[in-house]
């Protein structure tokens, strides 16, 4: 892990040029390319360049407004050693008008919003979807660990590639759940097609279902 003031000081040159584009990107599904790179992929690709020199496995996605700001939101990616690396990371950013920076590490959403379906759109290239389209079951709880494998249940799920559809899921349930929960409770994670006429748990009581949960 490297000094964060050298990813933030490149941030600074190069912020204006984020705010040009104002769509939301996902770096775990923006892969280095050996062909070249158009003006947007370069500054994208040169973003999560950076981050790695940072520290390796840090994700990040970006999110734009109606109003023109932007969040940034630098993820682990599955990777829980890296939580505290992210957190401070984000405790270094600099105070910028019309940017945000968060780590995702604690619940960000508004339950009351999830359970009336008007909870915010994630777009992961061009695939979209909210935290309330999600469903799930929950099998093989392990009683030494405390965890669970967890599936969940997306609609039309043949039409995306299988680590996009992890990818996605995994960002959103730690926006959900953050991650420390996520990661404590969660062995395996499997992505499925939403099956007609089956007895599923809406993804928003996940928290609920591990506090309650009863093994006997």
């Amino acid at each position: 892990m490297k000094n964060p003031n050298t990813f933030w000081n490149w941030f600074i040159e190069n912020r204006h040029k984020f705010l040009q584009q104002q769509k939301p990107i996902n770096s775990s599904n923006q892969p280095l390319k050996t062909h070249p790179l158009t003006d947007k992929e370069t500054l994208f690709h040169n973003l999560q360049i950076h981050l790695n020199n940072y520290c390796n496995n840090l994700k990040f996605l970006l999110q734009g407004s109606s109003n023109g700001k932007l969040k940034l939101t630098i993820t682990t990616n599955g990777n829980k050693a890296n939580i505290i690396k992210a957190a401070y990371l984000v405790s270094k950013a600099p105070n910028l008008p019309n940017w945000k920076f968060t780590a995702s590490l604690k619940p960000m959403h508004d339950f009351d919003t999830i359970i009336d379906g008007t909870d915010p759109t994630y777009q992961f290239q061009h695939f979209k979807i909210k935290i309330s389209d999600l469903y799930f079951l929950a099998t093989n709880y392990c009683e030494e660990s405390k965890k669970f494998d967890i599936t969940v249940y997306v609609m039309e799920f043949w039409k995306h590639p299988n680590q996009l559809l992890n990818q996605a899921v995994t960002i959103m349930l730690e926006d959900l759940l953050g991650e420390h929960l996520a990661y404590l409770k969660i062995n395996r994670l499997t992505i499925e097609q939403h099956p007609k006429n089956t007895n599923l748990i809406p993804v928003y009581d996940m928290k609920l279902y591990f506090e309650t949960f009863n093994v006997n």
